[in-house]
């Protein structure tokens, strides 16, 4: 049976990341049960092949990262807009890095991912290729701290109302914005662009911000919601981003 179903998805080109069809359409795809069906993920999620979430579906890979005690307490003093802020403080700076420091391999990840969430057709799906998204530019800045701060940003996205706040604001519209922002990052930085990767991937998150601004929802007492970072000068970084890299760029 597990063998039957590998081979089955192999043959759909899915891979780690990528969300399983729904029980109801891959049992008779298989010629079995759900139950069968099942029991067969039960056996892989064990392995850590496979993960599941409540309202999620199952997904190929293993599970994204459990926060940290730090990450829970920053995560009940937040709120969206807030969280915003430290985004658009922390991953311009990272899509620079990226630019500098990314592999081939991690290259073709953002890559894949910006591709694959820009042919979604639902929000749940596209919540997952966007963060997988960010994910992979996060990895690609080859610098270990700032990855951990940006885990510890992500994990607050997923403990407070970040989730039913996509809902409003992540329309038809706005995705197809993010999708043709994603790809001006993941372009950015295939071509070693460090100015344009940061630009690019500010502009995104002010997309994204401002959406929620205009909302009316996700503020809190910590941090006005009329607070707007300035924009960034082409050829320096903006004034949010903290880090400054010196390492000479790649050929």
């Amino acid at each position: 049976m597990l063998d039957r179903l590998e081979e089955h998805l192999r043959a759909q080109g899915l891979g780690d990341g990528d969300r399983l069809p729904p029980e109801r359409s891959l049992a008779p795809a298989l010629g079995v049960s759900r139950r069968a069906l099942r029991e067969a993920l039960a056996r892989l999620e064990l392995q850590g092949r496979v993960w599941r979430g409540v309202g999620q579906g199952t997904w190929l890979g293993t599970r994204p990262g459990t926060p940290s005690a730090a990450a829970s307490r920053a995560a009940a003093a937040s709120h969206p807009l807030a969280i915003m802020e430290a985004r658009l403080a922390l991953e311009p700076a990272l899509a620079a890095l990226a630019a500098l420091k990314a592999t081939a391999e991690e290259i073709a990840a953002i890559a894949r991912c910006a591709a694959r969430g820009a042919e979604t057709h639902d929000e749940v799906s596209w919540g997952h290729w966007d963060a997988s998204f960010h994910r992979a530019v996060a990895q690609a800045s080859g610098n270990a701290l700032l990855r951990e701060a940006f885990a510890v940003i992500e994990a607050c996205r997923a403990r407070t109302e970040w989730g039913r706040l996509r809902e409003v604001v992540a329309t038809a519209a706005l995705r197809r914005d993010a999708a043709q922002q994603h790809a001006a990052v993941a372009d950015a930085i295939a071509r070693r662009d460090t100015d344009a990767a940061r630009q690019a991937m500010w502009i995104h998150l002010r997309t994204i911000n401002r959406a929620i601004e205009s909302a009316g929802a996700g503020s809190g007492q910590e941090t006005p919601p009329a607070t707007k970072p300035a924009t960034p000068a082409r050829g320096r970084n903006p004034r949010a981003a903290t880090a400054s890299p010196q390492t000479r760029r790649v050929p």
